[in-house]
C-alpha cells in the first residue's frame, strides 16, 4: 500500500498547499466619549455603554463601522435563532417578544454611540 496521495498536489510532492488569508480588523484608538453624570443616562444610554465597555475590553469600539457592522450582523443572526425558537415552539410568544425588545434595544447601542 503507497502513502502517495492519488493526485499530486500542487508543490509536486503529494502535499497541497493551504494559504489561509484573513483581514485584520482595523482597531482605531477613540478618544474616551464625554458621559454625562450617572444620574442623568437613560437605560438605554447605560446599556450602550455596557456594551461599547465589553468592546473596549478587547481594544475595538463600536464608532468603528466595521467593528458596528459586525455587531449588527451578529444582532441579526441571534434575532433569526430567536424567530427559529419560537417557530419550533421552544419558546413562547412572550418571551419571544420580550427576547427580541432586549436585541432591538442592543441595536441602538451602534446609534447612541455614533
Amino acid at each position: 500500500m503507497s502513502a502517495e496521495p492519488a493526485l499530486p498536489g500542487p508543490d509536486g510532492d503529494g502535499r497541497a498547499a493551504t494559504v489561509f488569508a484573513f483581514r485584520r480588523p482595523v482597531r482605531r484608538q477613540e478618544a474616551a466619549m464625554p458621559q454625562p453624570p450617572a444620574g442623568d443616562l437613560t437605560p438605554q444610554d447605560r446599556l450602550a455603554a455596557s456594551i461599547e465597555k465589553a468592546f473596549a475590553d478587547h481594544r475595538r469600539t463600536l464608532t468603528d463601522p466595521d467593528t458596528a457592522e459586525a455587531f449588527l450582523i451578529s444582532l441579526g443572526l441571534m434575532r433569526r435563532t430567536l424567530d427559529g425558537a419560537l417557530a419550533q415552539g421552544l419558546i413562547d410568544q412572550p418571551a419571544h417578544a420580550d427576547l427580541a425588545g432586549m436585541l432591538d434595544g442592543m441595536r441602538e447601542a451602534t446609534r447612541l454611540l455614533a
